[in-house]
């Protein structure tokens, strides 16, 4: 055997023929040292460390019970084999060294190769349990640097393994906690449902779910407890048979999530409040703003158009600003209210059977006024009778307002606005064409997109582009119609609006 494979052996006896010769038998293949009194024997086997002491019963400073005693009481001797060497009539001694831990026993004289066989095997079993307890502590290092709560209960669910970050958890030190009971931290008003539901998954007679979320208490260093969210784990511990004899329990504490939960639930709640309010103040000012914009807008045409007296030229002036302008207003604030549904998806089309003829002169009508005064040629290509469509009017009303006033606005004076309408493939299609200067490339191509990204309600409408015809064209697609633009720079405009006709299936 290698010198450094070799176990040790204490001998603790006084100078007796069998112990020197037990000396002898084991010595040419164990490290054998010797002490003649119980006192140095126990400072050997305790400071110098051994693998296996055969003890004499007759030694003479120390009873040999109280030496087993000893040993097994202490952290660094308790789990090395202990043979009590004694006669085969010394009955009263035996028992008294089996209670306080003496591993086996070995008359006198002893047999060599009975001596060697008992040594061998017990220091077999010391080299096992040595491996056990070597690769327990390293896996309870493992489990100590572990992020998870982990912690062992055994079948009085009382705590027999708890790792670093429970006892930082808990706030309890690891030799303070091992041993306490796991419901003395369950908190009171869960005390009672936790425990019978933990003593009824340790006696077999429920299934412990997958994951669970569990309250605990928690101590401060001041003193104080708090109680602690835990999202569980739970692992049953079973015999042979199959029944449980304990659970490993591994968690993560989710109290800072569950407080982050709850203030993002304020928040919202605060969120939809807000937008509560938001609504229903758009919907109050929608009407409080529509009234006195009327009376604004039509008193502002009867003193421009002079039917309340002549005006002079700087008074003309004035008022055609103030006309436009408050067209113009008009259109923002449509188009607030719109968007602000848009976005809150409150918009809520109903839909009937419409006469597009109909819709289109009417929204003529009420633009003669101002193309009169803007001094530009109107065409207008309607046939008399044009196919049914169904959809929600007042929208599309407002769409065709839209888009023959930006072809009014933008039309220098002389030059000329067109409106048409056709049957082609199953849709109305309406055209509004001026000559004006036309639209860049560049802002074309974001005319007919979707909204920007980010937008509201509020920068939509005070922006200096027109994302009217961004709406408009929402609307359209609602009604499951197309529309699109055709211009270009110093070309002039055309805006194509297809809308299918309607089908009657004889179905209510």
């Amino acid at each position: 055997m290698n010198q450094k494979e070799r176990s040790r052996i204490l001998l603790i006896g006084n100078e007796d023929a069998d112990i020197e010769t037990m000396g002898t038998v084991l010595i040419s293949d164990y490290d054998v040292s010797r002490s003649y009194s119980g006192k140095e024997g126990l400072a050997k086997a305790i400071d110098e460390g051994t693998d296996l002491i055969l003890l004499d019963n007759k030694i003479a400073d120390i009873a040999a019970h109280e030496m087993c005693r000893t040993l097994k009481s202490d952290e660094r001797t308790k789990r090395v084999p202990i043979v009590i060497v004694t006669g085969a009539d010394e009955r009263a001694e035996k028992i008294k060294s089996l209670e306080e831990g003496a591993d086996d026993f070995i008359n006198r004289p002893a047999n060599g190769l009975e001596l060697s066989t008992r040594v061998r095997a017990l220091l077999k079993i010391k080299r096992l349990q040595d491996k056990v307890i070597k690769e327990r502590n390293q896996a309870c290092q493992y489990l100590d640097v572990i992020g998870s709560i982990i912690m062992i209960l055994d079948r009085d669910a009382r705590i027999t393994f708890a790792n670093i970050k429970t006892c930082s958890l808990l706030g309890w030190k690891k030799e303070e906690l091992i041993g306490k009971s796991l419901p003395d931290f369950f908190p009171e008003d869960t005390k009672e449902t936790q425990e019978k539901e933990l003593f009824r998954i340790l006696e077999g007679r429920l299934e412990t779910p997958e994951y669970q979320e569990l309250p605990l208490l928690t101590r401060n260093s001041d003193g104080t407890t708090e109680k602690r969210l835990v999202l569980w784990h739970d692992v049953i511990l079973r015999d042979e048979e199959g029944n449980p004899i304990g659970i490993i329990r591994s968690g993560e504490d989710n109290t800072e999530r569950m407080n982050t939960e709850k203030d993002l639930a304020e928040a919202n709640e605060k969120l939809r409040l807000s937008h509560k309010m938001k609504d229903e103040f758009l919907a109050n000012i929608n009407h409080e703003l529509r009234t006195p914009l009327i009376s604004i807008k039509g008193f502002s045409e009867l003193l421009y158009n002079e039917r309340l007296g002549e005006l002079n030229e700087h008074q003309k002036k004035t008022m055609k600003t103030v006309v436009r302008n408050s067209e113009r207003l008009r259109h923002l604030i449509e188009s607030l209210f719109y968007v602000s549904d848009m976005q809150n998806e409150t918009i809520r089309y109903t839909f009937s059977l419409m006469d597009l003829k109909v819709i289109m002169e009417n929204v003529i009508s009420d633009m003669q006024t101002e193309i009169e005064h803007k001094g530009i040629e109107f065409k207008k290509e309607i046939p008399d009778k044009l196919p049914i469509v169904k959809g929600n009017s007042k929208y599309i009303e407002s769409v065709l307002a839209h888009l023959l006033d930006n072809a009014i606005k933008f039309t220098p004076a002389g030059e000329t606005v067109s409106l048409s309408a056709s049957e082609d493939k199953g849709a109305v299609h309406i055209i509004v064409e001026d000559t004006g200067p036309g639209i860049p490339n560049d802002i074309l191509s974001q005319f007919c997109t979707d909204l920007p990204e980010g937008s509201t309600e509020e920068n939509i409408c005070c922006t200096n582009r027109d994302y009217g015809l961004v709406i408009c064209k929402k609307i359209i697609n609602a009604h499951k119609g197309e529309m699109g633009i055709d211009s270009g720079k110093d070309s002039g405009t055309e805006i194509h609006v297809r809308l299918p006709v309607y089908e009657e299936t004889g179905k209510i």
